[in-house]
């Protein structure tokens, strides 16, 4: 069963889909990864480069299908002269020394390219430069790679390959499904294990859910849907800094495929914007039916486009056309913003943080204002209304949004949401620390007839698992009466105690986070990631 999955793998056209995996056989194998890339911007003919158990710097340049005569002469060949001639300008690599240079490709290699290597490389040699010479490793020898790992690289559980096979088969254009998703790490990584795994062990189950979390969202790459493999590699650092922090492991075991998976990330929220960038109309399927659920895709659309923009800023990428689209695109689509959800508010604040950066108007912490109006009023007691916490997806509350159109009507949801919030307790500290005290004053009424409500993990593994049992509900009721300048105090404390160490030396991927995992959010995060975006530059 495990070797059809493969050739499927296999079997997919699109080299940012096998790459990935290719890079954590590569990590199986000792290779040390210092880079990797799959965004066009970044093509210098070198895909992926490794240090070798040996120290030996290797170069790998990765191509899809059958590489034919034609396909060599006009696209290939003159690329891979770059790859095995040039020097590879790198930071980590020794340029005293000389480097491998593999061809790779998921496809054949046909003979007369064969020859045409073997003829370059002898040329190489009568040259009398013999450590200039490119190796192949075609579509034979990456399922012999695979297979040989055996259960290194995969897991042996029944329920992982079900669950496995399960995501494989999935159309890939709808929502990605993160529970499943998650079941398949949760089998994995194996996080309720008492024992100490060794730190190979460890190595081997980071590689190897990697490797799974590719082949699961295989289908939703190979359509090209950017927002279901972001979310599915969010997943994946998740529970990759869960192990971490369960068995307190030193970074470098984990280093390799983290900087793998967050690259990745950046990378397909560049696509993502590309194409955004690229549609005249954001509509989806049927414009009639697509009107329903529009405003939802926007918001999410919003909350990641910023979340880019701010990682570009961070990034220091020089200004380009990309930095003027994403301002225009924020500036022209906010009125699309819908709250349709608790869970849409990581997005909304995502949004907020930097529409803040290219607006010196008031008009950012108006939204503030309208979020924190809308909660109070939407899950006030005795309101027939509501608005649903962030543990609801929306595939599970669209069906309730249009309620009086549906027949039969939806099954109503087991929670009640009256009188409590999530997300309210920390938009009024934001609103606080935008000293709006006299329109704060205004909202303190309403404020105080809902309860804060926040889930604590006990340990900070528990805080990267999608699901967990292990901590405890918060409640807190707002004074009637409270004074400004303890508030204020309130406020402004920032120290994120509850966030894990692994995670503050990256707040744009805790932002991520947040905008995956909602039910995570509690005002100590926001208070803490408000302090974070205040440090980070204008576009």
């Amino acid at each position: 069963m495990l070797e059809r999955v493969i050739e499927n793998w296999l079997d997919n056209t699109t080299e940012r889909f096998y790459q990935e995996p290719f890079c954590y056989i590569l990590s199986s194998e000792g290779h040390t990864i210092i880079h990797s890339t799959r965004h066009p911007a970044m093509e210098l003919g070198v895909d992926i480069i490794t240090i070798a158990p040996d120290a030996t710097p290797c170069a790998y340049q990765l191509k899809t299908g059958n590489i034919s005569l034609s396909k060599w002469r006009n696209e290939v060949g003159s690329q891979t002269d770059d790859l095995v001639c040039g020097q590879l300008d790198h930071p980590s690599v020794d340029t005293t020394k000389y480097h491998r240079s593999y061809f790779v490709t998921n496809g054949r290699i046909e003979e007369e390219v064969s020859r045409a290597i073997a003829d370059r490389n002898r040329a190489w040699t009568s040259q009398n430069q013999p450590y200039r010479r490119l190796e192949t490793i075609v579509r034979g020898e990456l399922f012999e790679k695979a297979k040989k790992l055996g259960t290194d690289l995969w897991p042996s559980e029944l329920t992982d390959i079900r669950t496995l096979l399960e995501m494989y088969l999935e159309n890939g254009e709808g929502i990605l499904p993160k529970q499943k998703l998650s079941s398949l790490f949760e089998s994995t990584f194996q996080l309720g294990k008492e024992t100490a795994p060794s730190n190979n062990e460890c190595r081997r189950t980071i590689a190897s859910a990697g490797l799974l979390c590719a082949i699961a969202v295989s289908s939703y790459t190979d359509k090209e849907n950017h927002v279901a493999e972001i979310e599915a590699w969010t997943l994946y650092i998740a529970y990759v800094l869960a192990l971490a922090e369960k068995w307190n492991l030193p970074k470098k075991v984990y280093k390799n495929e983290f900087e793998i998976a967050t690259q990745s990330l950046y990378n397909t929220l560049g696509n993502l914007c590309a194409e955004v960038k690229d549609r005249t109309y954001l509509v989806e399927g049927n414009p009639l039916t697509d009107s329903y659920v529009y405003k939802v895709r926007m918001t999410w659309l919003l909350g990641l486009m910023s979340i880019y923009a701010l990682w570009r800023c961070i990034k220091k990428e020089p200004k380009n056309e990309t930095d003027d689209f994403l301002r225009d695109f924020c500036r022209e689509k906010r009125s699309q913003l819908k709250l349709w959800g608790e869970a849409a508010i990581p997005q909304f604040l995502a949004f907020f943080w930097f529409f803040r950066k290219i607006d010196g108007t008031k008009e950012p912490d108006c939204l503030i204002y309208k979020l924190i109006s809308k909660i109070c009023n939407l899950n006030r007691p005795g309101n027939n209304r509501f608005l649903a916490n962030p543990y609801y997806e929306v595939e599970e509350l669209l069906p309730h949004h249009f309620a009086p159109i549906l027949i039969p009507p939806p099954v109503p949801l087991k929670d009640s949401f009256e009188g409590q919030s999530y997300a309210l307790e920390g938009l009024v500290h934001l609103y606080v620390r935008r000293n709006w005290k006299q329109a704060m004053r205004s909202l303190w009424p309403a404020v105080t007839r809902l309860q804060f409500e926040s889930f604590v993990p006990n340990n900070f593994c528990e805080f990267y698992r999608w699901r967990s049992e292990i901590g405890h509900n918060n409640f807190d009721s707002p004074t009637h009466t409270q004074d400004w300048e303890e508030l204020k105090t309130i406020s402004f404390e920032s120290e994120g105690t509850c966030i894990p160490p692994t995670t503050k030396e990256h707040p744009i991927l805790l932002l991520l986070f947040l905008c995956v995992y909602p039910h995570r959010m509690n005002a100590e995060i926001i208070r803490w990631l408000d302090t974070q975006m205040k440090d980070i530059p204008r576009p």
